[in-house]
């Protein structure tokens, strides 16, 4: 597509995407939820993101994007998707004390133990489950907390997300944006937030995932090996009603050499792959990690 009719096609998104986020936070939560995925599952059959969560989803449940499994797994996936847009929009006007009862914890004590060490914390998560509940549980938390955000235009609509996802004191910084912010937090002992299944960046590499080559950034790898801090897992769900947050236990790098770097990647992905194997349909990546560029 062309530089401006593309330039066009986004100004387009972030209007539609405006008056969408107006409409749906006012709302009733559940109902606007239960819409979500009303209107998710009529819109599968013509939507391109449908087939990046296929593609996705067929490689961890390991058959075929047309298997009638897979096309199960990302209808579920893509109505988790849009049910997290709506928990989006509607942050602004949620206060912590509505967001929170639902969420159940689980090794909130590895995250508190980690940051009390003073040397910063590298919490890492993935397009997975109720993500905007975890960030915004993050934000509120009261911990200094920066988070890379994918860049998106126009820079209107960029402003706009951040400030939906940092309604409850969450910062969030381009992912491909300027590293002294990231370095800065990490030395003064604050918590960095990265994705590890999209590569925002460009910046990533090739590594093995569920048992073939698949594009997944790792500079959360890089930031640790250089810096010498953890890096944490968390991961978020939804159980029936309820959410459930799960923090791991911190990673260490063991060293600076690109071989501990890959180590650690390996040390992350594994968690990752035990997470996707028990809920699949809550992975709502919609770009196609396997179709390795070349």
């Amino acid at each position: 597509m062309p530089g401006g009719a593309s330039e066009a096609v986004s100004w387009l998104v972030y209007g539609l995407l405006r008056g969408l986020g107006a409409a749906v936070s006012w709302l009733p939560p559940r109902w606007a939820r239960g819409l979500a995925a009303r209107l998710a599952e009529a819109f599968y059959p013509w939507l391109p993101a449908a087939a990046g969560l296929r593609d996705n989803l067929a490689h961890v449940l390991g058959t075929s994007p047309e298997d009638p499994a897979a096309h199960a797994a990302a209808r579920r996936a893509l109505r988790f998707l849009w049910q997290n847009y709506v928990d989006l929009f509607q942050a602004p006007r949620r206060p912590p004390s509505a967001w929170f009862p639902a969420i159940r914890i689980l090794g909130w004590e590895h995250l508190l133990e980690a940051h009390q060490a003073g040397r910063g914390v590298i919490v890492v998560s993935a397009h997975y489950g109720p993500v905007e509940w975890g960030l915004q549980f993050l934000g509120a938390s009261g911990l200094p907390a920066l988070a890379g955000a994918e860049p998106v235009r126009p820079p209107p609509m960029f402003d706009y997300l951040c400030r939906l996802r940092g309604a409850h004191g969450l910062r969030l910084i381009p992912a491909d944006g300027a590293l002294r912010e990231i370095f800065r937090t990490l030395d003064q002992g604050g918590i960095v937030a990265l994705a590890i299944d999209r590569d925002a960046t460009g910046s990533g590499r090739v590594y093995s995932f569920f048992g073939e080559p698949a594009w997944l950034p790792d500079g959360y790898a890089e930031l640790a090996a250089r810096r010498g801090v953890p890096v944490v897992p968390a991961f978020a769900w939804r159980e029936g009603a309820g959410i459930t947050l799960r923090v791991w236990p911190p990673c260490w790098p063991a060293g600076r050499r690109a071989a501990a770097r890959e180590a650690l990647v390996a040390q992350v992905l594994e968690i990752f792959a035990q997470v996707l194997r028990e809920a699949p349909d809550q992975w709502v990546l919609t770009t196609p990690i396997w179709r390795v560029r070349r």
